[in-house]
């Protein structure tokens, strides 16, 4: 066969098992949205069945044999040399985890998640703990089964963070620790004085329709395509669905938060404009994929932080929200956007935490996994050592298991190792948006109710890009430098400094 027609074979493969993927992550999210509690055995074979079946696609013999033909070709251009790199990672991990454990691992997890739920409604962690305590015992075999010689939590990682272990992370957290403990230390003090703008209308009732009504709006303005995504509630918000053409986006309401449920629905729609960017004439092959975790939530964080808590995006929409919200009629628009920032030293929840508390609730999470992977924390210990960290770096402790280490989705998923890409993605977002700034009148365009602008510049340096290149040389061709903790750092200490008169 020549070089073209055994290319041709390898994208149709590739295509059958993006097919496999996309039908499993429809499943993922009708189990959290509308499927019936007492499915859950059921759900749990059908997802292992179609696990199992694109596992033995992935791991074929064929396909390595194919993959090396083409690794050997100088045929090749720069997307299909990509193309054909990506799917040789995707290959070789597969082909050294067995089918039994693909299974049992996918059908833990759907079992799992309901176990969560109810555990976290509960309060009790002895709830979660024994099917917990499983999900890490076979997250080892599966680290072991692909690469014994490292170690556990660096595999773990790697499965969101291609090439990132924890010599690397533990430097990245470390600086940023720097910068923002003595920062938080500063706003605390501050916000001991008093004398702030009046931030009660925070607690404002709203209820769930309204705030449905009003954060769709907010959606379709940052040029969600409803056409080729849907909006939903769920437990825990979350970006899912069946590649470039159906992306699902969640968020949860609570009627005395209704900032909460609007910054939730921007932050997904984030997500949600990476995968409606993506290149989708190779939607169906790894080269389009976003290219990491971390980049993902690099664009999550900057469409929710970085310009949704900025007033310039606010200025043309703030009147809509007034008339939507009558109580903000009382709200000057500066007091807004204080409350739109505000601190919040006594909030436990990290997807409520404000831009200078978040990273410290995913180094706690980072710190925590890396010692259960490590063995020195055992899973009975989690709640007692998440509590030791919370004081540790929040100076709060958590008065249950609901609001500690009950309060995130991710180990019922079994996504150890997927913490950190949230602070990689803001460091990511920080480089991207000062660069960005260096080429666009991004403030300008924002007031003016323009997202175009920014949106196009992020499609083709980041989404259109998708895993062409690896993480370090994507950021590079994007921003000049790889990941890079000043912008960030500086970006905090500003606005902070700013906000709270420091």
């Amino acid at each position: 066969m020549t070089t073209p027609e055994l290319y041709a074979d390898l994208t149709r493969r590739l295509s059958d098992m993006t097919a496999i993927e996309e039908a499993l992550g429809i499943l993922q999210w009708d189990q959290e949205i509308v499927m019936p509690k007492g499915a859950v055995a059921a759900r749990g074979r059908q997802m292992s069945t179609l696990a199992a079946i694109l596992h033995q696609n992935q791991s074929s013999p064929a396909l390595g044999g194919l993959l090396r033909r083409l690794s050997e070709s100088g045929d090749l251009d720069d997307i299909a040399r990509a193309n054909v790199r990506e799917a040789n990672r995707d290959h070789a991990r597969a082909a050294r985890i067995p089918e039994e454990l693909v299974r049992r691992w996918t059908a833990l997890t759907v079992h799992a998640h309901e176990v969560w739920v109810d555990a976290r409604k509960a309060q009790e962690f002895s709830q979660f703990e024994p099917v917990l305590t499983e999900l890490v015992g076979l997250a080892r075999q599966r680290a072991a089964a692909i690469d014994s010689h490292r170690p556990v939590y660096d595999v773990l990682i790697d499965e969101f963070e291609v090439g990132m272990t924890m010599a690397r992370l533990d430097g990245v957290f470390a600086e940023l620790k720097a910068t923002l403990v003595p920062l938080i230390a500063r706003v605390r003090a501050r916000l001991a004085q008093g004398g702030l703008a009046d931030t009660a209308w925070l607690q404002s009732p709203v209820s769930p329709e309204r705030q449905r009504e009003v954060g769709e709006s907010m959606v379709r303005a940052m040029a969600f395509d409803f056409d080729r995504g849907r909006l939903d509630t769920s437990v825990h918000p979350f970006c899912g669905g069946a590649g470039t053409d159906d992306v699902r986006i969640t968020t949860r309401y609570k009627e005395t938060a209704f900032l909460g449920s609007l910054s939730g629905m921007i932050h997904e729609t984030g997500h949600a404009l990476y995968e409606q960017g993506r290149d989708r004439q190779l939607g169906d092959q790894p080269v389009s994929r976003a290219r990491s975790m971390g980049i993902h939530e690099s664009q999550s964080l900057l469409w929710e932080k970085q310009v949704g808590q900025g007033a310039p995006f606010w200025r043309p929409h703030y009147v809509r929200l007034q008339a939507a919200y009558p109580f903000l009629a009382a709200v000057p628009f500066d007091n807004f956007v204080f409350g739109l920032n505000l601190v919040r030293l006594d909030n436990f929840i990290r997807v409520d935490a404000d831009e200078l508390t978040y990273p410290l609730h995913v180094i706690l999470r980072y710190e925590i996994e890396r010692d259960l992977f490590s063995g020195a924390l055992a899973v009975a210990d989690l709640p007692a050592a998440w509590n030791a960290k919370m004081v540790q770096y929040l100076g709060i402790e958590p008065p249950n298991a609901a609001l500690g280490c009950l309060q995130d989705v991710h180990w019922s998923m079994g996504s150890f190792g997927y913490f950190p890409s949230y602070t990689l993605g803001a460091v990511y977002a920080a480089q991207f948006m000062q660069t960005a700034r260096t080429a666009l009148d991004v403030d300008g365009t924002l007031a003016a109710g323009d997202v175009q602008p920014l949106l196009g510049w992020l499609r083709e340096r980041v989404h259109q890009q998708g895993s062409r290149y690896p993480t370090d040389e994507l950021v590079t061709r994007a921003t000049g430098r790889p990941l890079d903790t000043a912008p960030f750092c500086a970006y905090v200490t500003d606005k902070y400094t700013r906000l709270y008169g420091l």
